[in-house]
């Protein structure tokens, strides 16, 4: 599997709509504060694209987009290797696609296969990583919780809450980095944890996580 890394203006519309209500996190980002300042509580995507292009003018996004690409390719086929074993899966898919936004905080697309990456992010291989530890997530659990009864908001919980491995097994890969989590979650990622300090087996954490 290989990060195919872009920028489409109608997708940075789509993360700044879908971002602004978060379960994880209510707040409003800087730049939705920003918008609502100068446009107001008027969200129609004809008007958020054009503040959006008032604020990347001056921006080089090719060369950003190469930058956050140099920056990740020393790394993938490490990082690939370990979730995989993580996992016990393959990656099902080619390629996935990660597209650059104007917004510091980034939705994702299970479905369609690709993720966001906030265009300004100093430690953007921690959010690449990050994102496809959701997607491994989703490709190995997602159904078979949902079939035994497990609520959304669960799921996310659980998923957001399995990213503290990449504290534990990717150390190296992400520079300096930590992948701290949401506060919400903090108590299930001192369970995950603990739990993979004693025993690296990822079902049996879930299985304690869904109880």
């Amino acid at each position: 599997m290989r990060v195919e890394f872009a920028y489409d203006l109608d997708k940075d519309v789509e993360n700044f709509a879908k971002t602004l209500n978060s379960v994880n996190n209510k707040e409003h980002t800087a730049f939705h504060r920003l918008y609502i300042e100068k446009r107001g509580q008027d969200f129609k995507p004809d008007l958020v694209k054009k503040f959006i292009k008032e604020h990347t003018i001056n921006i080089d996004i090719p060369a950003v987009i190469a930058e956050i690409e140099n920056n990740w390719l020393p790394i993938h086929e490490k990082f690939i290797e370990r979730a995989e074993k993580i996992f016990g899966i393959k990656y099902p898919l080619e390629k996935i696609t990660a597209y650059l936004t104007t917004n510091n905080r980034c939705s994702y697309n299970t479905k369609e296969n690709y993720f966001f990456v906030y265009l300004k992010n100093k430690s953007s291989n921690r959010t690449i990583m990050h994102e496809i530890f959701h997607f491994y997530t989703w490709h190995l659990f997602y159904k078979k919780l949902f079939d035994q009864g497990v609520s959304k908001e669960k799921y996310n919980d659980i998923k957001e809450s399995l990213t503290e491995l990449l504290n534990l097994e990717f150390s190296d890969l992400l520079d300096g980095a930590v992948d701290y989590g949401y506060q919400r979650h903090q108590e299930m990622r001192a369970k995950v944890r603990d739990m993979w300090n004693s025993d690296k087996n990822l079902h049996k954490i879930i299985n304690v996580l869904i109880k």
